[in-house]
């Protein structure tokens, strides 16, 4: 079903993973390139069904990763990203109710993915630990949630070395230039009214949007 809409809706600029605990199966989406926005992009809140933030670390990869006929060792695919980014996902559905729905139902709606802003580059990333990250995010200047080490799945970078072998056996390989995010710090945070949205990574980044 995923692949089918993305043929329909044009090319991947990013790749959605996540997983519910370290040991945890990873699920990934395709994230539209028309949806996947610079920081500081203002947007219409209209655009969204719901609105629901989440704060994430993103990894941006420089060169293709093709099949190669076996899989790529950890170290290669570490070697492919460029750089590590502050990102914000926008939840959203194309249903008009999340809280009914299986997990079919949202795999095939992308994950429940509306947009993913990226903010800044960091690409002395490398030696961070990723699990102990801690997440702000305000709203119009107030903040609204604060966290650490609240990714489900540990250190997300995992995510993106699964995520490397598996979409070449999806046959949708990486290539240079998306971006791969790897789930939330401060789980599901509604924001049905949007406004002027900063989340705020420790040792990541800052990354803005503006909704309505």
């Amino acid at each position: 079903m995923q692949d089918g809409v993305t043929q329909a809706l044009g090319p991947v600029g990013a790749w959605k993973i996540g997983a519910k605990s370290p040991s945890d199966s990873p699920l990934a989406a395709p994230v539209q390139q028309s949806d996947v926005l610079a920081d500081g992009t203002r947007v219409p809140r209209d655009r969204f069904n719901i609105v629901i933030i989440e704060a994430e670390v993103a990894f941006r990869f420089g060169r293709d990763l093709p099949a190669a006929g076996s899989p790529y060792d950890d170290a290669t695919i570490l070697s492919a990203i460029e750089s590590a980014h502050p990102a914000i996902e926008i939840v959203d559905s194309r249903f008009a109710d999340i809280e009914k729905l299986d997990p079919f139902s949202k795999l095939a709606d992308f994950q429940l993915n509306g947009a993913l802003v990226v903010g800044p580059a960091l690409r002395d990333w490398q030696g961070m630990d990723l699990k102990a990250i801690t997440a702000n995010v305000t709203i119009d200047g107030k903040t609204m949630i604060e966290k650490t080490g609240g990714n489900p799945a540990g250190d997300p970078r995992w995510l993106a070395l699964w995520a490397a072998n598996n979409l070449i056996a999806r046959g949708q390989p990486i290539r240079a230039g998306q971006v791969v995010t790897t789930g939330s710090y401060i789980g599901m945070l509604p924001a049905p009214q949007g406004g002027e949205i900063v989340a705020t990574l420790s040792g990541v980044g800052s990354v803005s949007v503006r909704i309505g």
